[in-house]
């Protein structure tokens, strides 16, 4: 990176430093603390300078769009395509969420800042029974329905929130876990039988994690079953949808439950890879798998840290791409940062308003890292759902960074600074390090099997808290500066008739089906379940079109999800 004899003058100035910062702490009252860590454990200096990037090649960096992708996927970026706004809402009822939707669209609030003509965004998030697979009258979902999301539970649901609007023109992330796979048959089932229109013009990704089981305490499908079902989703929407993603690489709940920055992009990274070689044994070609995935990092207050990350990411998903499975198009190389996310877990309830100044941070740091969109969260996500104002104020955050400063004219501004490249270099040496560790152990299945994940996050998990309950981790207006008599904010509550709306209607819909044709689909679910579990990979492909034919038959999306849950032994628990 530079000429020797400038290494050598940068040795004469660091000894110039070291003298001043002597006679400095020589001076002070109290000696000054220069021992720093990211979240993720790299030792930080107070200083950086050209000998700190000495080793690094100019390659492993490059112009923006070249391999491996350090600086960003494209020559330019924002200046050619600006800023993705993935706001989620779900409201309870389909009725309100459409009029949430409605809000954010007079907000300007598109695909892309700053661009009235372009797609509606729905980033829909269920309620906690939707999540878990339950219609709204389940005895087990009494109290819950509408809580935290829509309920969705059937076709009448996606009639009222896509009625009049073009699917082509419409880009939806159904937020699922546990149920996702159904809700895309779901909404196959709607688009052919209510809409008429093909797979091939939908642009949607479900977030099918069936792998939630690595950082929460619910149940889930074992792993063995897990993947399984991760594979034959992400096969037929591979094979039948080619303008979607079929899974994220979602580093955004595994941070939200404690996970630091490199083990976040480790655990994912390790869960990518594995789907892949899964998918290579269905006869999917790699260059389809990887160039399919979509990002959905953490974004945290480490500011720098999660620039470097990101950066980190993208240069060993190009690298472990190529040199691992061959792939060869750049779509496969590219680590598709689609939606960020802004960290809940860094928003407190405690003086709220400041959460704004927070989420701005973790907004500029995604743009610094040249990520494609974010997911704003709101100023009272420590509350409940965001309320209109503060679903506003986080439109107008994408709205001001995008459009009223200069942060989009330059592509990757913070490339070539000795302190982001070297930070960059030391990610990616710890993520790497955390995988080679998991290969010691017996790869990823082995280590998502024993819970061992689950285990490495908890123990982030528990001393990020240590370190805000001792102060070491200062949360302004919570754990320092704290006052009581603060101004008391309005936090959204579902409407109490929401839950007793959605039992009546799924009853409703329910009585107005054909019930015999609804049983005879629902038993070829059963029989192509059965099928995945005994005869894998062989029956690979027979579940979700099962899935989607019983959608159209009238089965709800419980009736679905008790299936799998029957087949595939739902319940397990890694801890």
């Amino acid at each position: 990176m530079f000429l020797p004899q400038v290494l050598e003058e940068d040795k004469k100035k660091l000894i110039q430093w070291q003298e001043q910062l002597a006679m400095m702490t020589r001076r002070g009252p109290a000696p000054i603390n220069l021992e720093f860590k990211t979240t993720s454990g790299v030792a930080l200096k107070p200083i950086y300078t050209p000998l700190d990037v000495a080793g690094l090649k100019y390659e492993e960096m490059g112009p923006p769009g070249t391999y491996p992708f350090t600086r960003g996927n494209y020559p330019i970026h924002y200046q050619a395509v600006p800023f993705l706004m993935n706001q989620g809402y779900g409201m309870g009822t389909a009725k309100e969420t459409r009029e949430r939707r409605n809000w954010l669209e007079k907000l300007g609030s598109r695909f892309h800042v700053g661009d009235e003509a372009d797609m509606t965004v729905y980033i829909l998030t269920m309620d906690l029974p939707t999540q878990r697979g339950l219609d709204p009258d389940d005895p087990a979902a009494r109290g819950k329905v509408g809580e935290c999301g829509i309920s969705m539970s059937n076709l009448d649901v996606f009639k009222v929130l896509y009625e009049n609007l073009s699917l082509e023109q419409v880009f939806t992330i159904l937020i699922g876990f546990d149920s996702g796979m159904i809700l895309t048959a779901l909404y196959a089932a709607y688009a052919q039988k209510m809409r008429n229109e093909p797979f091939e013009k939908l642009f949607f990704v479900s977030c099918n994690y069936f792998h939630h089981q690595w950082c929460w305490d619910s149940a889930g499908f074992p792993p063995s079953a897990a993947m399984k079902l991760c594979t034959e989703y992400s096969s037929w929407v591979i094979k039948n949808c080619p303008l979607s993603m079929h899974s994220p690489m979602d580093g955004y709940n595994v941070g939200e439950a404690g996970a630091n920055p490199a083990q976040e992009v480790a655990f994912n990274m390790a869960h990518s890879i594995a789907l892949v070689e899964e998918l290579q044994k269905v006869g999917i070609d790699p260059n389809d798998a990887a160039g399919r995935f979509m990002g959905h990092p953490h974004l945290s207050l480490n500011f720098f840290e999660e620039i470097a990350k990101i950066r980190a990411t993208r240069r060993l998903w190009a690298r472990i791409f190529k040199e691992r499975f061959g792939c060869n198009r750049p779509e496969a190389l590219h680590y598709n940062t689609f939606t960020a996310q802004t960290g809940g877990i860094e928003s407190m309830a405690q003086e709220p308003l400041n959460n704004i100044i927070r989420t701005t941070i973790m907004s500029l740091a995604a743009m610094m890292a040249d990520i494609d969109g974010c997911w704003i969260t709101s100023y009272d996500e420590a509350l409940g759902i965001p309320t209109a104002e503060a679903v506003q104020v986080a439109v107008r955050t994408y709205q001001i960074l995008s459009e009223e400063t200069d942060i989009p004219y330059v592509t990757d501004p913070l490339g070539g600074s000795y302190y982001v490249e070297a930070l960059t270099v030391r990610m990616e040496e710890e993520i790497l390090r955390i995988l080679k560790e998991m290969d010691r152990l017996g790869g990823y299945m082995k280590c998502w099997e024993s819970g061992w994940i689950r285990s490495q996050v908890n123990n982030s998990a528990r001393e990020r808290l240590k370190k805000i309950e001792r102060g070491e981790k200062v949360k302004v207006g919570t754990n320092k500066y704290r006052v009581e008599d603060t101004p008391k904010m309005h936090a959204y509550r579902r409407p109490i008739e929401a839950e007793d709306a959605a039992i009546e209607e799924i009853k409703k819909y329910r009585a107005n089906r054909d019930s015999r044709k609804t049983e005879q689909a629902l038993k070829e679910v059963r029989k192509a379940a059965k099928a995945i579990d005994k005869d894998w990979p062989n029956s690979c492909g027979s579940l979700m079109p099962a899935l989607v034919e019983a959608g159209k038959a009238g089965a709800t999306l419980g009736e679905m999800h008790s299936i799998l849950r029957d087949v595939f032994n739902y319940g397990y628990y890694a801890g």
